[in-house]
């Protein structure tokens, strides 16, 4: 049975979706997306025997965006804070897709004693990511709009245009097929349509880029965004994924100074746990008992 919670850290209010009990693993959410879209992740993990919590992330309906700070170190703070807030002890897990991937490994970076295990969903490491972006012309076209994204008005009228129709264009690039049930991709849309949470979603890539100032208090954490993941790691990405190619998938395995392992799926997109559910499950149980 899947039940929603809610965790206060200072001025940032979290809300999230929370299975099973036992061992904790942390699902983060990407763009575009939101928390329930894990239901089934959820209820598989608790089904295995763990607690499964998937938040909506800062700025992301009904979570509030504590001032505009997105970050990736502000965003693995939360993840953190959440943990605590959970009583998880020392150990936690994180399994994260997109942007919640990225942070899920900022985090395990900033905190090796306490992530147990990293799982990324059709998302290689970030300094893998930045590389590719700068250097790799096939990589530029995929990412065009990551580029949009930073121009500061222009997104937050186009993307919602047309019942955000900018949206299907990404689901269509990027997946073979939907990787959503029709009713799950209208409620992805009504989270993003809901006030501020657009403005959020954008912010994650401008402070990425630092088109945003980001916190001086961060900024010793922010700088290791990029360094190598000193704990075990799963990477699970498809061969069909047109946001980022196999290449750069593949060119990641340097960044992880901990034991790593990827899983490279034939015919799937970049949803690996909304494509391939059953399969996806089982990669991760079994990963996450090893």
């Amino acid at each position: 049975m899947i039940s929603p919670g809610t965790c206060h850290l200072g001025p940032l209010e979290l809300h999230y979706l929370e299975a099973g009990v036992g061992d904790l693993v942390i699902c983060l959410h990407g763009f575009p997306d939101h928390a329930p879209s894990f239901r089934p992740l959820l209820e598989g993990l608790a089904a295995a025997g763990f607690r499964a919590v998937a938040p909506f992330m800062r700025g992301y309906a009904p979570s509030t965006g504590a001032g505009g700070g997105f970050e990736s170190a502000a965003l693995a703070g939360d993840v953190m804070g959440l943990a605590n807030a959970l009583g998880a002890g020392e150990d936690v897990a994180l399994v994260g897709h997109e942007r919640g991937a990225l942070t899920a490994l900022h985090a395990a970076v900033l905190n090796p004693d306490r992530i147990t295990a990293v799982v990324t969903l059709g998302t290689p490491h970030g300094a893998a990511q930045r590389e590719a972006i700068e250097t790799n012309p096939t990589q530029q076209r995929r990412s065009w709009y990551e580029f949009f994204f930073l121009a500061e008005g222009l997104p937050e009228r186009v993307v919602p245009a047309q019942n955000f129709a900018f949206l299907d264009r990404l689901l269509a690039e990027w997946s073979p097929s939907s990787p959503f049930q029709p009713e799950q991709w209208i409620a992805v849309k009504r989270t993003l349509g809901a006030h501020g949470a657009l403005r959020s979603a954008l912010g994650y890539y401008r402070a990425a880029w630092g088109i945003t100032p980001g916190d001086p208090a961060l900024q010793a954490s922010a700088a290791r965004a990029h360094d190598d993941v000193p704990v075990p790691a799963l990477a699970i990405f498809g061969e069909a994924d047109g946001r980022f190619g196999p290449e750069v998938h593949e060119s990641q395995m340097g960044h992880f100074s901990g034991p790593f392992r990827a899983e490279r799926r034939r015919g799937v997109g970049n949803w690996p746990h909304l494509e391939e559910p059953d399969e996806t499950l089982e990669l991760i149980t079994r990963f996450l008992r090893a």
